[in-house]
């Protein structure tokens, strides 16, 4: 089974159904002119999905998700790492205690959901889809395999979940989280890459730069001493996700998913989008725009006198942006020199942390 063709004649959604009811192994390649996607199946469900966006690592989603302690990542990454035969992440977490089965299980479904969603609002490009046997074990890459579910989901269920989103979004008149489309002028055209059948290889095709447990903690940590509140946000290809945040309330697992829930469309006004779309600090009184009025909401509603975005660079990539104010002192930010230094030094480092060279002697990434 072998399927090509573009985005516009065949949708994402029902190319998952189709893999799906043929219970089909393989790849799916999606490309478009500035970005490119993996889906992997296994029997028609799908065990990865990944694209060339900045991306979470397992252990930083379950850090800031308060699943597991900065200190149990670690003594896991260092269990991983000692271990003489390869080992997944998760699987370790489970054997130690440190988070059950259906916990982790449900946040490889939402990142492989995640991830798929973000394909889904791709409406110009080209997929491939290549049929092959993908075996239940081999080599996998060290950050891909925290991601990798061994039983798979079902596609079916995700398209139907990512339609019904896209529903309820138009009916509400407002751009879902999960489904944003927005149409891309050009095409890449389909230049996609010979299909590689080891899981391993599959799997090392889309490097990103990668927010680490460690990273994530080191860029939120860095903001205390200039804001009394602040939001991580990772940056996609439509919008920006929020990752992580202080000052709201400490250790509050409602707070804490709240803002992970929360999707800022890099279309609309915002003082964020503003930032990504320079590439430079903005800051001063957020304007009353919808994007600005989502976020200062999910802060706790009072409106800033003064606000500032940084952007995180790693290398050519923007990963990331760090929004902060002062409330509730309303007080004045002070000067983000010695506070862009930093963030500019953290984001040397994570791309410092993709380089192949440092991949292949390095310890599993946080």
């Amino acid at each position: 089974m072998s399927l090509a063709g573009h985005l516009s004649e065949l949708a994402l959604p029902d190319l998952l159904q189709i893999v799906a009811m043929a219970e089909k192994s393989g790849r799916l390649d999606l490309s478009s002119r500035d970005g490119e996607g993996l889906i992997v199946f296994r029997s028609g469900r799908v065990i990865y999905a990944a694209s060339n966006a900045a991306r979470e690592t397992l252990g930083s989603i379950l850090v800031c998700r308060h699943l597991v302690s900065e200190e149990e990542l670690h003594k896991a990454l260092e269990h991983q790492f000692r271990s003489r035969e390869e080992r997944r992440l998760g699987s370790i977490l489970v054997e130690m205690g440190l988070v059950s089965l259906d916990a982790l299980e449900a946040v490889l479904y939402q990142q492989i959901q995640r991830v798929i969603g973000e394909l889904v609002k791709w409406r110009d490009g080209y997929f491939k889809f290549e049929a092959f046997e993908i075996p239940d074990h081999g080599e996998i890459a060290v950050d891909a395999r925290e991601f990798l579910a061994e039983a798979g989901f079902n596609a079916h269920r995700i398209a139907l979940e990512l339609s019904r989103i896209a529903d309820e979004a138009r009916q509400a008149g407002a751009p879902p989280r999960s489904v944003f489309p927005l149409p891309v002028e050009g095409s890449a055209g389909p230049a996609v890459a010979p299909p590689r059948t080891s899981l391993g290889s599959i799997l090392a095709d889309r490097p990103a730069p990668s927010l680490t447990a460690e990273t994530t903690m080191s860029l939120l940590r860095a903001g205390e001493g200039f804001f009394s509140r602040a939001v991580l946000l990772i940056v996609e290809r439509y919008g920006l996700s929020g990752v992580g945040q202080f000052g709201l309330r400490a250790g509050d697992a409602t707070v804490d998913e709240s803002i992970r829930n929360l999707w800022l469309p890099l279309g609309a006004a915002s003082l964020a989008a503003d930032a990504v779309a320079s590439g430079c600090t903005r800051r001063g009184r957020p304007e009353p725009s919808d994007a600005n009025q989502l976020l200062v909401s999910e802060l706790g509603g009072e409106w800033p006198v003064e606000a500032a975005v940084l952007p995180v660079h790693a290398g050519a990539h923007l990963v990331a942006v760090l929004y902060g104010d002062t409330m509730p002192a309303a007080t004045p930010l002070p000067a983000l020199d010695r506070l862009e230094a930093k963030l500019a030094e953290i984001g040397v480092a994570i791309a410092a942390a993709e380089l192949p060279a440092a991949a292949a002697t390095a310890p599993p990434v946080v």
